[in-house]
């Protein structure tokens, strides 16, 4: 039997990029050595949010320019089981085709491109919100890999979610800063996650969480929590 590579030790590696990140094509270039390392050609990280998609990835530009203009994040399979899982997930052409039309014809274009097959980290948040990174294959299966610690690998995805929404974007509209534990701590709070949920994500103690989240409302002058949420998110903090 052939042996797996095996991911988990090279997301340290990964939330370490992440962190000396100091723009978004760094970030990019980051992911993308990830990526190659643990045998994919590709990679992209979708952020869902309200209907709006923003997309970081190295697939073909035009399959980027036809998935985005197509809204196939409403048809693809790969982003609706993203959407129901709370687990990392192996996916491929001749696996999750199904027999829905459009999902036949979505993986047959993304396979024109040399995308069949992959796997996804989902990191699932409320009100239909979600981030994921997704490592994608020309092979027609992506069993060479395996995750064995779940929690680790949305962590690191979780990470860099939070670097992400930092580099990108408008301007900030405050000099508050917070630390990626702030930030991380923060982050898992506005995608509805407890204080106990988010120190078992983290590995951390809940008193801990409570920490940063306490530091972070009062760097942000906040009344509580879900109005530090608030603020963080129209700051671009998070």
């Amino acid at each position: 039997m052939r042996s797996k590579l095996t991911l988990d030790d090279q997301f340290n590696e990964l939330m370490e990029a992440s962190d000396l990140a100091q723009d978004e094509r760094t970030l990019k270039q980051a992911i993308k050595n990830f990526a190659n390392a643990a045998g994919f050609e590709r990679f992209a990280y979708l952020n869902v949010r309200a209907g709006n998609t923003h997309a970081l990835s190295n697939y073909p530009a035009e399959w980027q320019r036809i998935y985005l203009d197509n809204e196939y994040t409403t048809i693809d399979p790969v982003v609706i089981l993203a959407k129901r899982s709370m687990l990392p997930f192996l996916w491929s052409q001749q696996a999750n085709s199904g027999v829905a039309p459009k999902a036949i014809q979505f993986f047959s274009e993304a396979a024109d491109f040399g995308i069949r097959s992959g796997i996804s980290i989902p990191v699932r948040g409320t009100f239909g919100r979600m981030a994921m990174l997704t490592l994608a294959s020309d092979k027609w299966s992506a069993d060479f890999v395996e995750i064995r610690n779940a929690i680790h690998a949305i962590t690191a995805v979780a990470f860099v979610h939070v670097h992400l929404n930092r580099l990108m974007g408008r301007p900030k509209r405050s000099n508050i800063e917070l630390t990626p534990r702030q930030s991380l701590c923060m982050t898992w709070a506005s995608l509805g996650k407890t204080t106990t949920e988010t120190a078992h994500l983290l590995g951390i103690s809940a008193r801990s969480v409570r920490f940063y989240l306490d530091e972070s409302r009062d760097k942000l002058g906040a009344d509580n929590l879900t109005h530090a949420v608030r603020l963080a998110i129209e700051q671009q903090l998070i």
